[in-house]
């Protein structure tokens, strides 16, 4: 004997409103078996099920005529395969523009955290700023780089040379300088500081660079050529 089931079961067993019901009705996606004497509708175990996929469609995020087609094709799974699929590609390109909208309001919230104000006044300048950080983080990768060779030449380098005799001190001496000078050269091309009372940035020369106090994470130990502060300095990629 067929169990059936009013609009307000169907509701609760499903979790969702009585009207939510009726509209489904109404679109013809799950109409009920029968209506009673009194004119109520009612469901069987099928059409619950039934409903139970139209709600889970819902969740994933499938639209009205999605879901339509779904339920009125002779091969569902295979229709909700493919709207699946597109339905993926659709949710990578809405993160894709989440993630750029979130590096957009870090890049502000760094400018503001640092200068006090916004200075970017179109999104090409934002663009632009943020290319800027990139560059920067990829400056760090390679002032590492050059230190890691820097170190190797220190501790491999010279005690080979040293066995070794001859030029080969001088030779690994020589190498060693030129890997220093040409980390130091190029963290003052590609780095400027900013000042935290005046909000100047600036940039050092290479002397400067070379022997100025280096606190790695707090920066360089500086003075600023605005207002004269002398203190610990952050990196850092704004111009």
């Amino acid at each position: 004997m067929l169990k059936f089931f009013t609009t307000g079961e169907l509701a609760k067993i499903c979790n969702v409103s009585i009207r939510t019901v009726q509209f489904y009705d109404k679109e013809n996606i799950v109409k009920p078996s029968k209506l009673s004497d009194g004119g109520r509708r009612l469901y069987t175990e099928e059409e619950v099920k039934k409903f139970r996929c139209i709600c889970l469609y819902k969740a994933l995020g499938l639209s009205l005529d999605e879901i339509k087609k779904v339920s009125q094709t002779q091969n569902p799974y295979g229709l909700l395969s493919e709207i699946v699929f597109f339905q993926r590609l659709k949710i990578d390109e809405e993160i894709k523009n989440l993630e750029q909208m979130k590096a957009r309001l870090s890049v502000i919230t760094e400018q503001i955290n640092e200068a006090g104000k916004v200075e970017v006044e179109s999104i090409d300048d934002l663009e632009e700023l943020m290319r800027r950080k990139e560059r920067h983080k990829r400056t760090d990768v390679m002032t590492y780089i050059f230190l890691a060779c820097y170190v190797l030449v220190l501790l491999a380098g010279f005690p080979i040379a040293a066995a070794l005799g001859g030029f080969a001190p001088g030779v690994m001496g020589v190498a060693a300088v030129i890997l220093l000078s040409g980390l130091i050269f190029y963290h003052s091309q590609v780095n400027s500081y900013i000042c935290p009372v005046c909000g100047k940035r600036f940039s050092i020369g290479f002397f400067k660079d070379a022997f100025s106090f280096n606190g790695i994470r707090k920066g360089k130990f500086l003075k600023c050529p605005s207002c004269g502060r002398k203190g610990w300095f952050k990196e850092t990629y704004f111009h």
